[in-house]
Order: structure tokens, then C-alpha cells, then sequence
């Protein structure tokens, strides 16, 4: 629940810069990561430091009682799980609810959605703060199942990712379920690519970066190149000639 609340909020603030200050939430919430990063290590090496943490400040380890444990009968945390139901509950609230008509209205066309009588701001501060709780919530299963403690090994650059794959997802709820996987095997693979195909790490965020770029490319080009010709049409002959 801290998680989700914390996050909300954070990224609230981002969506309230752009309902009332017309700042754009992307360059904002970017911009928020380097203030919650910094906050992150002043708490992690000072108020919150774990004693016993020498080499690598830390905050004290959460416990056993208090860690996420496996799905019954896999090697796998209970945070697919969470993944799973939070894109199973957006979907419906994105898709099945007037909330969700009204806020893709709202960021498909705002002047017609003013015209419409919704509430703009609002609805876009709701949805900032939910997506900030979904934030939130995998940062949660990120201390509670992965590392046990928080330091600095949280900042991996998830965030980053994620825009990828909301991007190849389409903003579908569901396709995001696949599309994570994807790029997150992808992602998993960099050690077994330096190993067996003597390549260098950085070689995954090459392979994501082209993914990316030929996403791009085909939402540029689409509709634009034919690869067959298009059959021609025979003219029919004017009157005076078939006279």
C-alpha cells in the first residue's frame, strides 16, 4: 500500500505540472527521476542507512516475514502475479468503463473533450497517479521479492523500458503482458550473449534500441510503400475511335 501511495503521488506531481502549469508530464516525470534518485541515496547513506552495510549502503534488510515468495510451483515471485492482475484491472477500467472513455477522449482530443463538458484536469491527474501506483507497485516487488533491502541497484533504468514497451504495446493493457516479456528475456539475455557469442553486454540495448527504431520507422512508412504494383486499369477507348 506504501508503494502504491508513494507513487501515486509522485506521479501525481508530474500530472499536476501539466493540468495547471501546461509543463509537458513527460519532461517532467524525466526530470522527477533525478530528484527521486537523489532522495533515494541521501535517505540509503544517511537516515536510513543500515549500520552493517559497509561497502554498499543499504537500509535493513525487510525480513523474511515481510519478502514476496514464489508462485506454487514455479521459480517465479509473486510480482508476475501482481503484473498480471494490475494490466487485467487497467484494461477494464481503460476499455470497459466511462472513465476510461472519458480519459482517452481526453488525451486523444482535449478541446473536444472540453466541448464535451469533461473534467480535463482531473481526469488528467487521476490517471498520472494511477499509473504512478502501477510505479510504485513494481518498485515494491522490486525490494520485497529481488534485492530484500533498498540501495542503489534499484535504479536500473526500468522506467525507461517501460516506455518502450508501452509504445510496442500500443497502450493496450493486454498486449503489454507479451511485449514485457519479450524485452525483458531480451533484456535477461545480455550475460548469455557475452558468453556464448563473445559479444559485449551493451549488445541488448543495441537489439532494443533497433527494435525500437524499426517501430518507428513503420508507423512512418506505413500505407506510404506498396511492394507490388497496383494492377492497372484498362482505359475504355473514346467514342470517335470505336466510331
Amino acid at each position: 500500500v506504501s508503494g502504491l501511495l508513494a507513487g501515486a503521488l509522485w506521479v501525481g506531481l508530474a500530472g499536476a505540472l501539466r493540468a495547471y502549469r501546461g509543463v509537458s508530464e513527460t519532461i517532467s516525470s524525466l526530470l522527477l527521476n533525478y530528484v527521486g534518485i537523489a532522495i533515494l541515496n541521501h535517505l540509503v547513506e544517511g537516515a536510513l542507512r543500515d549500520p552493517a552495510s559497509l561497502n554498499k549502503p543499504s537500509t535493513a534488510p525487510i525480513g523474511a516475514e515481510n519478502a514476496l515468495g514464489n508462485l506454487p510451483g514455479v521459480e517465479v515471485h509473486w510480482g508476475l502475479g501482481y503484473g498480471v492482475l494490475a494490466c487485467a484491472l487497467c484494461y477494464v477500467l481503460m476499455h470497459r468503463t466511462t472513465f476510461g472513455f472519458a480519459a482517452a477522449m481526453s488525451g486523444g482530443n482535449v478541446r473536444a473533450a472540453l466541448l464535451a463538458g469533461l473534467p480535463v484536469r482531473r481526469l488528467l491527474v487521476i490517471t498520472c497517479m494511477l499509473a504512478g501506483a502501477c510505479a510504485g507497485l513494481a518498485g515494491m516487488v522490486e525490494v520485497a521479492a529481488v534485492h530484500g533491502r533498498a540501495n542503489a541497484s534499484l535504479v536500473s533504468g526500468y522506467g525507461y523500458t517501460g516506455i518502450l514497451v508501452a509504445f510496442i504495446a500500443r497502450h493496450n493493457p493486454l498486449a503489454i503482458m507479451p511485449v514485457a516479456l519479450l524485452l525483458g528475456g531480451i533484456g535477461a539475455s545480455g550475460g548469455l550473449v557475452q558468453r556464448a557469442a563473445q559479444l559485449p553486454d551493451a549488445t541488448v540495448s543495441v537489439l532494443q534500441g533497433i527494435l525500437f527504431l524499426a517501430i518507428l520507422a513503420s508507423e512512418a512508412l506505413y500505407g506510404r510503400i506498396r511492394l507490388t504494383r497496383a494492377p492497372r486499369v484498362p482505359q475504355a477507348e473514346p467514342a470517335s475511335a470505336v466510331a
